[in-house]
């Protein structure tokens, strides 16, 4: 059973808490007992274990914002509530069906199928909220759960349908996203299956969207307005000023000469080359050392 918001959390800010105030009679007063009891434990140094139903799930949430019903499915990342509001499932990209003159990406249909399969006994779906609630065309973002606590963007990624993206400030399980779809990956699951890795060097107009890239950094370089990487002469990589305290600069620097793997949305660009991708995040690029299978 998913635990209501609200709830302890046992991170690094509650054990500041807990360690740096004085438990004075009007804290004993003010606060709930549930709250005194939580700090009582961090000082004692004994931890609360997650319920069963969470603790065998990968990816699982010790809260949740909302408890709702499905009412329909969109495509494999984005789903209608009953009420009629819509829910992009955040952290993951799955492929784009088909619309206006473009044919549906490989895996999309199946996507959307794999997405439906997980509610067709049970409508009902668990939400956390990202930190930033809604996207710019009024979509709900959130992390979704079934009803005995399985996170839905899991078991999609574990079946090679999608892919992780990683957009601040929401990005609250982006390392266990990655381990998920690395298994898939490994595994030549779904869409990893023939692999899904374009070459920076072969990108043409058809290629605008979301993918991953491989391609050698030839340049670096940074002013007001961001940090650039060249890739293969061909994409230039972005890091803008709203992003750039998630970077290390240093390790940024040392791509140069090197391969490297970049995730996001690829356009078409007028400038120093003929694409562009921004990246939010350092796990949206990295080695190709780091990103390759071990045998």
């Amino acid at each position: 059973m998913l635990l209501k918001k609200g709830a302890p959390d046992f991170d690094l800010e509650r054990l500041f808490l807990c360690t740096g105030r004085t438990a004075t009679l009007a804290l004993w007063r003010k606060k709930l007992w549930k709250e005194v009891r939580s700090c009582l434990l961090c000082l004692s140094g004994l931890f609360i274990a997650s319920p069963p139903a969470l603790a065998d799930n990968a990816c699982g949430s010790e809260y949740i914002d909302e408890t709702t019903t499905i009412r329909y499915i969109h495509d494999g990342d984005t789903l209608h509530l009953r009420d009629g509001r819509k829910v992009r499932l955040v952290g993951i990209n799955t492929p784009e069906l088909a619309r206006k003159n473009k044919a549906a990406e490989p895996f999309a249909k199946a996507a959307k199928k794999a997405l439906k399969r997980l509610f067709k006994n049970d409508k009902t779906i668990s939400l956390r909220y990202g930190k930033v609630k809604k996207d710019r065309y009024g979509r709900y973002l959130a992390h979704g759960f079934l009803a005995d606590g399985e996170n839905i963007q899991t078991l999609l990624l574990s079946q090679g349908l999608a892919s992780v993206i990683n957009v601040p400030p929401n990005t609250q399980f982006s390392a266990c996203y990655l381990e998920q779809e690395l298994k898939a990956r490994c595994n030549k699951t779904g869409l990893w299956e023939r692999g899904k890795i374009l070459q920076a060097k072969n990108l043409k107009n058809k290629h605008v969207g979301f993918h991953l890239v491989q391609g050698i950094v030839t340049k670096v370089r940074s002013n007001k307005k961001g940090i650039w990487l060249t890739i293969d002469n061909k994409l230039t990589v972005g890091i803008r000023p709203d992003d750039q305290f998630l970077f290390d600069i240093k390790t940024i620097n040392n791509m140069l000469n090197q391969s490297v793997i970049v995730r996001g949305w690829i356009n078409e660009s007028k400038r120093s080359t003929p694409f562009y991708v921004r990246v939010r995040h350092p796990l949206s690029i990295q080695l190709l050392e780091a990103f390759t299978c071990n045998d």
